[in-house]
């Protein structure tokens, strides 16, 4: 049953995603091309594009930002309002008289949610990489992935790295469905609070990261790459606490204080 609300959950956006996902994909390959034909017309022939080259140009490098951050925004709107409809608003009648625990309707929407935020990130990058390859020979792209593992390094280790951004995004997930279950606590103004509570307690973890921030920095003995680790370690620390808090939370409030419209 697990596996079938996972399923639910996915075929529920899949049209709208599969179509989002279509046109980021395609719109970057005339950007890369005329990105390409934009840095040839500089660099060797030095002459300027015609007006309506650049004009066109502009609008498709545009339509991809666009596309990007609608992608970006959408994946989180999506995920509160799934959340939201399907276990506190009408729909939840049905929900919550499935076959099915309360831990089992969260971790199925928990991992359908961390899927899409998943493969969306994947399409922005391969979107991004579609733009790359139409402008970078073997000797530039050798050069920025060098570039990009300096990076990475000098940030600090890769096994800290990595997992700190799978914990995070399980966190943010885990951490909206807190805030909606706090705001359906309330008889009215429900979304209203629920937005009191996602602020006041990021206000709180924000005071929380720069206090150990700050100590960490003014550790006169400790060298960068310590700070990042330590700052690293710290992060996965807070998200494993946010996971935890905010799972337990959610369910609690789903079966205890269960409050449908």
């Amino acid at each position: 049953m697990f596996w079938k609300l996972v399923k639910y959950e996915l075929q529920s956006v899949r049209k709208w995603y599969l179509g989002i996902y279509g046109i980021a994909i395609l719109l970057s390959i005339p950007l890369g091309l005329m990105l390409q034909k934009l840095t040839v017309t500089f660099e060797h022939i030095h002459k300027e594009p015609s007006l309506l080259f650049m004009a066109f140009f502009t609008l498709i490098v545009i339509a991809t930002i666009v596309v990007w951050g609608t992608i970006y925004i959408a994946t989180i709107v999506l995920i509160i309002k799934r959340f939201a409809t399907s276990v506190f608003g009408r729909e939840g009648y049905l929900t919550n008289t499935l076959p099915v625990s309360a831990h089992q309707l969260i971790l199925s929407k928990l991992l359908a949610a961390f899927i899409l935020d998943t493969i969306s990130s994947l399409v922005v990058l391969a979107s991004i990489g579609i733009i790359a390859a139409f402008n970078l020979d073997i000797k530039d792209i050798l050069l920025t992935t060098s570039y990009f593992g300096q990076i990475l390094k000098e940030m600090g280790a890769l096994y800290l790295f990595i997992p700190s951004i799978i914990l995070g995004k399980l966190s943010g997930i885990l951490f909206y469905y807190l805030c909606i279950s706090i705001g359906n606590l309330f008889n009215t103004n429900k979304v209203r609070m629920g937005f009191v509570a996602y602020f006041a307690i990021q206000a709180i973890l924000f005071f929380i990261g720069f206090f150990f921030g700050l100590g960490a920095a003014l550790t006169g003995d400790a060298t960068y790459t310590a700070i990042n680790n330590s700052s690293y370690i710290f992060s996965l620390v807070q998200s494993l606490v946010l996971i935890a808090a905010s799972y337990f939370g959610t369910y609690y409030i789903m079966t205890k204080h269960l409050n449908l419209d």
